[in-house]
C-alpha cells in the first residue's frame, strides 16, 4: 500500500499531537518535526521590533501571560504567529514532499485552510479532545507549575482550546478533512492505529 510522503498532525496544545507523531514516525521511518520547534528557532534569529508577531510573548513570563491577557488578545496573538509562520512551514513541506526524505510534521500552527491548500502527496489530520481532557493534562504538565494562580491559568488555558476547536472543527467539516476525536479512554497506541487507518497506512 502506498503512504503518503507528508503526514501531518494538527489540532490545539494537549491533545497529543507530538507522541502521535512520534509513533507514527517511528512505525514509518519517517523523520518528524514540530511546528513549534521551528517557531522557537525563527524567533531566536528575529529581532522583535522587525517581527513582533513571532514575539507576542517577549517580556512575559508565560504563566502571567495566560492569566493577565484578555482571551481575545490572546486569540489575536495565536492567530498572527501562526499566520507569520505559515510561510516557513509551507516552504519546508513543499521541499519534503518534492525532493526531501518522507515527513510527519505536527503542531497547532498547521491550520486546516492551510493544509487544505496544499498539493502534492500530502495527507494528514486533526485531533480534537473536549474540555475536560485538556484541563486534566494542563493540570498534570509541568507548564502550569509556579502559576501565581494555577486554576486561573488552567481555566484561562481551557478557555483558549475550545475556542480553537470550535474555530477549527468548523474549518475540518467545511473542508471536507480528516479529524479523530481523543478521550482519555483512548491510550496513545490506539490513536496512531486509528491515524493510521485513516491515513491508509495499514499493512
Amino acid at each position: 500500500m502506498r503512504r503518503p510522503k507528508i503526514i501531518y498532525i494538527g489540532g490545539t496544545p494537549m491533545t497529543g499531537k507530538t507522541t502521535i507523531a512520534r509513533i507514527l514516525s517511528c512505525r514509518l521511518q519517517y523523520e518528524c518535526i514540530s511546528t513549534d520547534d521551528i517557531g522557537a528557532a525563527i524567533t531566536a534569529v528575529t529581532d522583535g521590533e522587525l517581527y513582533p508577531r513571532f514575539h507576542y510573548m517577549s517580556g512575559h513570563d508565560h504563566r502571567d501571560y495566560y492569566t493577565r491577557t484578555g482571551m481575545n488578545t490572546q486569540i489575536r496573538d495565536i492567530n498572527a504567529y501562526h499566520a507569520a509562520l505559515w510561510p516557513a512551514l509551507r516552504v519546508l513541506i513543499n521541499n519534503h514532499a518534492t525532493w526531501g526524505n518522507p515527513l510527519v510534521i505536527e503542531g497547532w500552527a498547521l491550520r486546516p485552510a492551510y493544509m487544505a491548500g496544499l498539493r502534492g502527496d500530502v495527507a494528514g489530520l486533526f485531533l480534537l479532545a473536549d474540555d475536560a481532557l485538556i484541563e486534566q493534562r494542563a493540570l498534570d504538565s509541568p507548564f502550569t507549575d509556579g502559576a501565581a494562580d494555577r486554576a486561573l491559568m488552567v481555566r484561562r488555558y481551557v478557555e483558549r482550546s475550545r475556542r480553537y476547536t470550535s474555530e477549527i472543527r468548523s474549518e475540518i467539516t467545511r473542508l471536507g478533512l480528516s479529524a479523530i476525536t481523543v478521550t482519555h479512554m483512548l491510550k496513545p497506541k490506539d490513536i496512531a492505529e486509528e491515524c493510521m487507518r485513516v491515513l491508509g497506512c495499514e499493512g
